[in-house]
């Protein structure tokens, strides 16, 4: 790339210096006029030259030379002047090319040079870095998809995206939650920031573009993320402008979704003992209980909706099931429905009372798989139950759910909550990932 530019060399530029400078660490004699010659120049200057460049110079030459002269009359100033001159410190090297040589000279075009990181400049280290870290976190994200990929495609509720690891009490989680958000908030502002420099580098003209910017617009906008700077290339409008939406199209995602990837929530499971309380003694009596269920006197809680298929199930199963469909959960009031409120408890153990004559021949009358679960969770009929308006409810024969069976919950123990991770979120966010992971390598590997 070097052979497209060319650097004329500057003016030599002469100054005068009435300090004498001296080498660290170098025993040999230094040359004063050095300072004012070109670096890697053979040119020899006399006394002559300087006159014919400027008086003053040649004033602070001699008057140089001079001071030197009328110091050199006693030994004592001799021993003086060459103690100052040891303790006097060299200029420093830059300072030194700072003088003889112009900072233009030093400018040379970005190259590929030899491997990946041998040979190179800083602005090609620099997008391989950003090009290995976005590959980085985009790997990342698959090995996040694939290893709760299975869990994704297995899980019971098919109405939400979100899987999760194993029941913890709620504190671990919210603590666990909350450093895990820092870090993705973090990664997510150095995807962005990357994202945006690359935005920069296609706003941006290249050297073959400043003599038509100049000449046609007369300015142009330089380290700016302003998309408008585009139509003032001369060649590759159309390649800046899809690079620049399909960075801007893949950032949106991770600015919404980075911090809805993961989330705590509370888990509730069914109680895995089921115990069967018949009664036989029970009568209607209209003036008293209008139904078995209302009959109930205890202070723990009492699961009687009509449609609660947690109960059902148990009762006809011995298995207590959340229903699959949304309108049966819907349906009803209390725990185990979409009504619920309170998640701060669970239960181990569910007592399903029923009345002895009308129902006893159908408990646990259902085979536990998902085919007879599918056909009992859809038996429902709808009827009119404890003289309210008719309602969907379950039923078999004379046996009526909230009327000849209800349920009631035991044995009460603390919440679990689990960390969840949202599939639909991490789907998005990989796939944005993936793509500005493979801009990234192909601009720094197959530059134009």
């Amino acid at each position: 790339m070097s052979e497209n530019y060319s650097y004329n060399r500057l003016p030599t530029v002469l100054e005068s210096h009435d300090l004498d400078i001296t080498e660290a660490n170098n025993e040999e004699t230094h040359d004063p006029q050095a300072v004012f010659r070109p670096l890697e120049s053979q040119v020899n200057l006399s006394l002559s030259d300087f006159e014919k460049h400027d008086v003053t110079d040649h004033a602070s030459l001699k008057s140089f030379d001079t001071h030197e002269s009328t110091s050199s009359g006693s030994s004592i100033s001799k021993l003086k002047n060459f103690g100052a001159r040891l303790r006097r410190k060299p200029l420093p090297r830059y300072l030194r090319g700072s003088i003889k040589r112009h900072a233009a000279a030093e400018i040379e075009p970005a190259r590929i040079g030899r491997g990946v990181w041998r040979d190179q400049l800083l602005s090609d280290r620099s997008l391989r870095g950003m090009a290995a870290l976005m590959s980085a976190f985009a790997i990342a994200m698959i090995i996040l998809v694939a290893v709760f990929a299975k869990n994704f495609a297995q899980r019971s509720n098919r109405n939400t995206s979100s899987v999760g690891g194993e029941p913890q009490s709620c504190k671990t989680v919210t603590r666990t939650n909350t450093v895990l958000l820092l870090l993705i908030n973090v990664c997510a502002t150095m995807v962005l920031g990357m994202s945006n420099t690359y935005q920069q580098l296609v706003t941006s003209l290249k050297v073959s573009d400043l003599k038509h910017a100049l000449s046609k617009f007369g300015d142009s906008r330089v380290g700016t993320n302003s998309p408008f700077s585009i139509n003032h290339k001369k060649v590759g409008k159309k390649r800046a402008w899809a690079s620049w939406f399909l960075l801007i199209i893949t950032s949106m995602p991770i600015h919404f979704l980075a911090n809805s990837l993961i989330g705590p929530s509370y888990t509730q499971e069914l109680p895995q003992q089921i115990d069967f309380v018949p009664d036989t003694s029970f009568v209607v009596d209209n003036r008293t209980y209008s139904s078995f269920a209302n009959s109930y006197r205890g202070d723990d809680p009492q699961v009687s909706s009509p449609l609660s298929f947690p109960c059902w199930s148990a009762f006809r199963t011995g298995v207590a099931h959340y229903a699959k469909a949304t309108d049966v959960l819907s349906h009803g009031s209390g725990e185990f429905t979409s009504a619920q409120k309170k998640f701060d408890a669970t239960w181990n153990r569910m007592e399903v009372h029923y009345m002895d004559s009308p129902c006893v021949r159908f408990k646990n009358d259902t085979a536990n798989n998902d085919t007879q679960l599918d056909t009992l969770e859809s038996s429902y009929i709808e009827k009119s139950v404890n003289f309210s308006p008719r309602n969907l409810v379950y039923e078999a024969a004379n046996c009526t759910m909230a009327s000849e069976v209800y349920c009631t919950l035991h044995d009460r123990g603390e919440a679990k909550c689990r960390l969840n991770v949202r599939m639909s979120a991490a789907f998005t966010l990989m796939a944005c990932l993936v793509i500005k992971a493979t801009y990234s390598k192909s601009n720094v590997f197959l530059p134009e």
